[in-house]
Formats: C-alpha cells, sequence, structure tokens
C-alpha cells in the first residue's frame, strides 16, 4: 500500500483504483486524464502550436518507433482555425497509435479521415509532431463561432466552442460543453446555466460540471442532489472528484451539506480535501472530527490532516517521518481530544 502522503492519488483527475495494466515494454506506464476532464487551457498554454480542423487523410509512412514495433502516420489536416503559432491551411501531422499503448497511457489519438479535432502541436526536426501522445487533441464539433479578428486565443477558443453547443449531434454537443469546462472560463458561465435549465437530463448534468471547473459554486446546490444519490457514474464522479479545488470561501457551508450527504466515499474524501486543505475554516471543525470515524480508511486521514491544519492541536498532528502504522492511533488520540476538550470549544457556525 502507498505510504498516505501520496494518497492524494485517490483524488486526483484519473481513477488508479481501476487502472491495472502491466507494463511490458519500455516506455514508462501512465495514467492520462478522461478527454472530458482535460484542462484544455493548460494544454493550449503550453503547446507552441494550436489549431483545430478537419482530418482530410490519414496514410502510413512505414517507419516504426524506437522503442517498439508502433508504426508511424501521418494526418494531413485542413486548418480552419489557429489559436497559437503558425501553420499552413493545409498541414501534416506526425502521429502514432497503438490499442496496447494506449492502455498503458501511450500512442491514444486515433485520427481518422472527416474527424475533428482541436490540436496541440510542437515541432520538432522540422516535422509537426502533437505536443504529448496521448493529451495532444481533443475532439470537437466542426460548428465554428465568428472570427473575433485581433481578440486573444482564448476568447476565440471559448466562441468556438460556444457555436458548439447547436451542434445537431447530441454527442458531440456533449463533448462541447466538455470543453467549455475544460477552458474553465466564468464568461462561459451563462451558457452552461441556460443548458442546466433547458437541455436534457445528460446535457444539463454535463453542464453543471463544467460551471463548477469554472469555479461557479452557486451550482453546488445542484451537485449536492446528484452526488447524494452516489458518484460510481459520470459526471457524477468527475463532480465529486472537482470538488477537491474549490477555494472560494463562500463554497464551504454547500460542501460540508455535500460531506454530510455524501453516497460515495470519494466524494466524501474530496470534500474532506477542500474543507480541510484549502478552506481551513474553523466552522468545519465538527464535521471534520464526525469524520474521524469514517468508514473509509483514507477519509480518516483527511479529516485527521483536516484538523490539525484548522486546530494545530497536537492530538491531531503525526509525529515527524511518521508511517502509515502511525495513522490509526493518532486519530483515536485525536478522537479522545475531541471527546474530552475539542467539542466543548466554541467553534464558529454559518
Amino acid at each position: 500500500m502507498l505510504q498516505l502522503q501520496t494518497r492524494r492519488f485517490l483524488l486526483s483527475g484519473v481513477f488508479v483504483s481501476t487502472f491495472l495494466v502491466v507494463c511490458v515494454v519500455k516506455l514508462s506506464c501512465r495514467i492520462v486524464d478522461p478527454p472530458y476532464m482535460a484542462d484544455v487551457r493548460a494544454l493550449a498554454e503550453s503547446a507552441p502550436v494550436v489549431f483545430r480542423g478537419q482530418v482530410v487523410e490519414v496514410h502510413s509512412v512505414g517507419e516504426t518507433t524506437t522503442d517498439s514495433s508502433v508504426e508511424r502516420k501521418i494526418a494531413t489536416f485542413q486548418v480552419d482555425r489557429m489559436y497559437r503559432g503558425t501553420v499552413n491551411t493545409e498541414v501534416s501531422l506526425n502521429f502514432a497509435y497503438d490499442w496496447f499503448m494506449r492502455g498503458n497511457g501511450h500512442y491514444c489519438m486515433d485520427f481518422q479521415p472527416n474527424t475533428y479535432w482541436l490540436v496541440f502541436a510542437v515541432e520538432k526536426d522540422g516535422r509537426l509532431e502533437l505536443s504529448d501522445d496521448c493529451d495532444g487533441a481533443l475532439t470537437v464539433s466542426p460548428i465554428l463561432g465568428p472570427d473575433l479578428g485581433n481578440a486573444s486565443w482564448l476568447a476565440q477558443m471559448e466562441t468556438d466552442f460556444l457555436a458548439g453547443l447547436a451542434d445537431s449531434d447530441p454527442a458531440i454537443r456533449l463533448i462541447s460543453i466538455q470543453r467549455l469546462g475544460g477552458l474553465g472560463l466564468a464568461s462561459s458561465r451563462d451558457a452552461l446555466h441556460r443548458i442546466i435549465e433547458t437541455g436534457n437530463k445528460e446535457e444539463s448534468k454535463w453542464a453543471i460540471y463544467a460551471a463548477l471547473r469554472t469555479g461557479d459554486i452557486t451550482v453546488l446546490p445542484k451537485v449536492k442532489e446528484l452526488l447524494a444519490e452516489g458518484n460510481l457514474d459520470q459526471p457524477q464522479r468527475a463532480m465529486a472528484l472537482q470538488l477537491q479545488y474549490l477555494s472560494d470561501p463562500a463554497a464551504e457551508p454547500n460542501l460540508l451539506a455535500i460531506l454530510n450527504s455524501a453516497n460515495g466515499d470519494l466524494t466524501r474524501k474530496c470534500a474532506l480535501t477542500a474543507l480541510g486543505e484549502k478552506l481551513r475554516d474553523p466552522k468545519a471543525v465538527p464535521s471534520l472530527a464526525s469524520h474521524l470515524s469514517d468508514p473509509d480508511h483514507d477519509a480518516r486521514y483527511l479529516a485527521l490532516n483536516g484538523l490539525r491544519n484548522i486546530t494545530h492541536e497536537n492530538a491531531c498532528t503525526l509525529p515527524p517521518n511518521w508511517k502509515e502504522q502511525d495513522v490509526e492511533p493518532q486519530i483515536e488520540i485525536c478522537k479522545s481530544w475531541w471527546e474530552a476538550e475539542g467539542k466543548f470549544e466554541p467553534w464558529p457556525q454559518d
């Protein structure tokens, strides 16, 4: 079992508990965020060339990679929007795809003719390649918004994603909603709220998740309702994971409500992370103390860690260079402090 110092892998944007692959090649295994959780803005900011367009042709170049037998291919794109950098209106992109390696977090992009992509690229040895062999491209709607001229690439990208909300393909509309969430702009919230109120059930759920990714805490009551039913399905599971990143103090009452009504270990752990590490509000202390008896081991640790962060109580503080076997005894000490002293202190209330 991993040391608790690294337990945040349970709360990351990937589902480690379901990642059971064996590495049998030289490339290291890694876990890649699913496309609906992609941080579009960060991907674009880290790539020198960002464009979107249609794949018009794919062919093999008859080479193999230096570290496997994966075949190299070239996709020819008809570029319909340039966001960063400069390329011709028709551009060739070197890539490789392999079904098995995709399971290990490599060579994930399977470009096919007549599909539309947002591409994050870099030039290497005079050739254009994906900035990352798994995170280097995202599917998008073929519908473009108006050309904003000299506006920022962020504004133009948002405009194009917003246009995709009108796509006739329901699956592509969902992708457009997810891309707006990945862009994380507050200016997208009005459109997302319209979908929440008027879209179908699936679109509404994904729009709630997308709005949450923009930092919109007004959707937390709706998040609470959905997570009270569980977090095994998407996008509820993604919503639960997103809770850990909330840092707006105004989110605290709703986070406590979610924590106390959650029907899922993951939801509780992410809410505890936000309350005990990000917000550190003394009003959360009684709820954190109650989760020292949580049925989930990681949740108990997060409650202990949060109490330490907020109260600075020695009874809730693990010793230097602690090991995993130290955690449960420390939780019991913290629980004893709470029953004898802590719960009688005047903790603030909403």
